[in-house]
């Protein structure tokens, strides 16, 4: 494999009158086709017969973009400067990593959560600190230190943020979800996360003060969803039963709802963490969901998670405890055998849980913003989702073309009609104009008084 960070020294000798910003694009250009073929850079230019810039970008365009050069505008092909850092590429382990310290806010010292992670993570090192806030001031944020945040556990008291509205990509169709925020940072290694590129934090946070914030919800005033109810969830921030085991917010989370039977909450997950589910008296208004993409994919991309059969094992386990179930296919990956392995999985979904049983399905394609794509770069060098064509979309972040998740949707939307029929099918952060071509139904909501 070639450096990457040789590919400006190497174009800027081929091409030596070319300025800093051509040779900027120039290289862009030529380690992502270089990266996807699996070919040196030089490989690359000997397809490229131009000299002068114009022609040599256009050429370089029409070998990285073959589906949509000369369809979209020239504006939408995102050419950053390449700077990727060896040091800052995730090792992947053979098990998770556990934490080596525990953190715990003075007055905490007491609490349940601590003696259960104690009791989990037996060597690591237990350590009180005055705040969250105080420790965090000494905190610089790289990559080299995000790749070591799950071996650091905060245990706090949190003031803020606990509950909040889902914070929707702009001009996209809101489906009015609302975040309960049960903790900060996952020690799942997955390649598209955005936490990689948002937290800057170097550990996993869990706030212990639940109960305080519950009420909150029931306080706030209800704005709408397409569900004509209140729908809140978990999984945001974190993964919201990896950590289940620790903080056992599950029980007090399935208690409150089951008194709010007008309010839908749900639990996202890539895990099978679901024992404290299983004891709780279940609900149908509670939802236990799953993010769901073929094997190959979760093997490639989705480290440390459950595989696909235990998500659907667990699934299949909540829906035989009385609770409702749903699943999120987001992000669809495109690939080249995309479609056959998706409808696969759809087909293990009808086969495997009781489709009565599954209130509510998910469908949002891969997405990023610009900064992500530098992290994924950077984190996951070997990756191949970046290898398909990304363009800048009409929210600032980078999508595949419109025609492509059209084709996407149109798919998911036939496969689900087939397979579960009776499952309200949605799309994620997409344009309602993307609704409308590709036939999903927007339930509007009706305003809670």
């Amino acid at each position: 494999m070639f450096n990457p960070n040789h590919i400006a020294e190497f174009v800027s000798k081929k091409f030596q009158k070319f300025g800093i910003n051509k040779n900027r694009e120039v290289s862009r250009l030529v380690y992502e086709i270089a990266k996807r073929d699996n070919i040196l850079p030089s490989q690359v230019l000997l397809q490229v017969c131009s000299q002068k810039f114009e022609g040599v970008k256009n050429e370089l365009l029409k070998l990285r973009y073959p589906q949509n050069y000369g369809v979209v505008k020239t504006e939408e092909f995102y050419l950053p400067k390449l700077d990727i850092s060896e040091s800052a590429e995730v090792k992947i382990c053979p098990s998770m990593p556990v934490p080596e310290k525990i953190y715990y806010e003075k007055g905490l010292q007491e609490s349940q959560q601590l003696t259960n992670a104690r009791r989990a993570y037996p060597n690591a090192t237990i350590e009180e600190i005055s705040s969250l806030k105080e420790f965090a001031k000494n905190c610089n944020h790289s990559f080299e230190k995000y790749n070591q945040r799950a071996k650091s556990l905060f245990l706090v008291t949190e003031k803020y943020d606990f509950f909040k509205p889902c914070p929707c990509t702009k001009d996209a169709l809101c489906c009015g979800y609302e975040i309960l925020n049960i903790g900060f940072g996952c020690a799942f290694e997955c390649s598209y996360c955005f936490l990689q590129e948002y937290q800057n934090f170097p550990g996993i946070i869990l706030p212990l003060n639940l109960q305080d914030h519950l009420p909150a919800i029931s306080k706030t005033a209800f704005t709408g969803s397409i569900f004509g109810k209140r729908r809140v969830g978990s999984g945001q921030f974190t993964d919201s039963l990896i950590f289940d085991h620790i903080t056992g917010f599950s029980k007090a989370i399935t208690e409150y709802f089951y008194k709010i039977p007008d309010t839908y909450f749900e639990f996202k997950t890539k895990s099978a963490n679901i024992a404290n589910l299983l004891e709780c008296k279940a609900s149908k208004n509670v939802v236990a969901s799953w993010s769901l993409n073929p094997q190959n994919l979760i093997d490639e991309n989705e480290f440390y998670t459950a595989s696909l059969q235990q998500r659907l094992e667990a699934a299949k386990a909540c829906a035989k405890a009385g609770y409702s179930v749903g699943f999120h296919f987001d992000p669809v990956i495109k690939y080249a055998n995309w479609q056959t392995d998706y409808k696969e999985v759809i087909e293990q979904i009808a086969a495997t849980v009781p489709v009565e049983s599954v209130l509510w399905l998910s469908v949002g394609t891969l997405r990023m913003t610009p900064q992500l794509k530098k992290a994924i770069e950077n984190r996951f060098p070997q990756n191949k989702i970046l290898d398909e064509e990304l363009l800048l979309g009409y929210d600032g972040k980078l999508r595949y073309s419109r025609s492509v998740r059209e084709d996407i949707y149109k798919n998911f939307g036939s496969w689900c009609a087939q397979y579960l029929p009776k499952t309200y099918t949605y799309l994620c952060m997409e344009e309602k104009s993307v609704w409308d071509k590709t036939g999903y139904e927007y339930k509007l909501s009706q305003q809670s008084s």
